[in-house]
């Protein structure tokens, strides 16, 4: 017994433990402000809001060209700390410029193209600005993890999560859907000035030290942003699966409450989806390190997967079994038509998890991120033709079968791409 105490004690005191842990409470913050947006708006203005939400999240697939891909990679393999501060201040001076970009093609999108429910037009131009706010989170997140300081990148996931949860629900309580946007604006813009002063990040922002460096070519600028391109180019596709399906609900079937009701029913698996990705993140630097090791690399490929099908795998049944009591208790008695695509989903969480999460994050890793693009981009075609039809004949259920099966294709095909270039280096 005082063994298996000292382990436990010895666990959580690891820094893969930190991570795991603060990323937990975070995602728990995020999800239960996801649940009470539900909550406290009616059915039509939360489809309303779901549905801009997600053209938003559309066009952040591409989120400031991929920087923070860009620094978790560079940064990662890189000793020299004043390279490491060149990436970061180039990466956020890139990604600015084009996040300001996203911003005029939303509000281009929201004024001359027609959109399928047009009660979300104003909804979707009060929006435009988001992806200004969130590049910063994006790219310190990945900056911490990337030096591996493990504890700064927890309290910051802490720090942002709560105090972005608590200003929409303070917009929502005074002004509904539009303070919940409004007040999301002044939750990144708190982030922004406490996290500077927080954790003394200001002289990353100093014009003239960019300047400096640039002059100095201490980095190759154009290698960096190649990469972020084909990085978030590969991200971008990956994250259409989790987005897609809402916006051909929308288009196909033009009524928010059954865009609310997917909504409620993708909640709760898609959000559950940070765990292998908090894995993946974590042990990242370790692969990118150990790139031609490949006898390190497979064996920690199997660790991981096995632990993953294992606890993944008992998510998954759990949510399947308790679909019903967790539907009505948690989002209420008017999203039952969700239960169904959500067992789907929670279904899906499990093959998401143990598979394509694991071989396309190992595959970046290694630096062979256009095997990585090859797979999403093949993944996506048949993803989009097959959420289609299948929402066409049966709706919100057809999108949540789509997706368990875009799920199995991809984790499938990565998975034999991955072996063939562990057995090339």
């Amino acid at each position: 017994m005082q063994q298996i105490f000292n382990s436990f004690k010895s666990f959580i005191k690891s820094d893969f433990a930190i991570v795991f842990l603060a990323n937990v409470f975070s995602y728990f913050v995020t999800f239960c402000g996801a649940i009470l947006y539900v909550r406290l708006l009616d059915k039509y203005q939360f489809g309303l809001y779901t549905f801009s939400f997600n053209i938003v999240s559309l066009f952040l697939l591409v989120n400031g060209l991929g920087v923070a891909s860009g620094i978790m990679q560079f940064v990662s393999g890189e000793k020299d700390l004043n390279k490491q501060s060149a990436y970061l201040q180039f990466a956020f001076i890139a990604g600015l410029l084009f996040n300001f970009i996203i911003s005029i093609l939303i509000i281009s999108y929201a004024l001359f193209f027609p959109i399928p429910i047009p009660e979300a037009k104003y909804i979707l131009l009060s929006m435009a600005l988001f992806p200004v706010g969130r590049l910063y989170i994006d790219i310190y997140q990945a900056y911490f993890r990337a030096k591996q300081l493990n504890k700064d990148q927890a309290k910051f996931a802490v720090i942002n999560n709560l105090i972005i949860l608590v200003s929409n629900l303070l917009g929502i309580y005074l002004f509904k859907v539009y303070g919940l946007i409004i007040f999301n604006y002044i939750g990144y813009l708190i982030v922004f000035v406490f996290s500077t002063k927080y954790f003394k990040l200001y002289n990353h922002f100093k014009l003239s030290n960019f300047i400096q460096n640039y002059k100095l070519k201490l980095i190759n600028y154009w290698k960096f942003i190649n990469y972020s391109f084909y990085a978030i180019t590969n991200n971008a596709f990956s994250g259409l699966l989790f987005v897609l399906d809402i916006v051909i609900i929308s288009y196909v079937i033009k009524k928010p409450e059954l865009v609310a009701n997917y909504r409620v029913a993708s909640i709760i698996p898609f959000a559950i989806s940070f765990i292998p990705s908090v894995v993946m993140t974590y042990y990242y630097p370790f692969f990118v390190k150990n790139s031609l090791d490949v006898i390190y690399i497979r064996a920690l490929y199997k660790k991981i997967t096995q632990k993953m099908l294992i606890g993944t795998g008992i998510i998954s049944v759990f949510l399947v079994l308790l679909a019903k009591p967790i539907i009505i208790i948690v989002f209420g008695e008017i999203y039952k038509d969700s239960i169904i695509p959500f067992q789907i989903l929670s279904f899906g969480f499990w093959i998401l998890a143990s598979g394509r999460s694991i071989n396309g994050n190992i595959l970046a890793s290694l630096g062979k991120i256009k095997h990585s693009l090859f797979i999403t981009t093949l993944v996506l075609i048949f993803n989009s033709v097959i959420t289609f039809i299948l929402v066409k004949y049966f709706g919100i259920i057809g999108a949540a079968i789509g997706v368990v099966i875009i799920y199995l294709l991809s984790s499938l095909i990565s998975f034999l791409i991955l072996n063939l270039v562990l057995r090339n280096i």
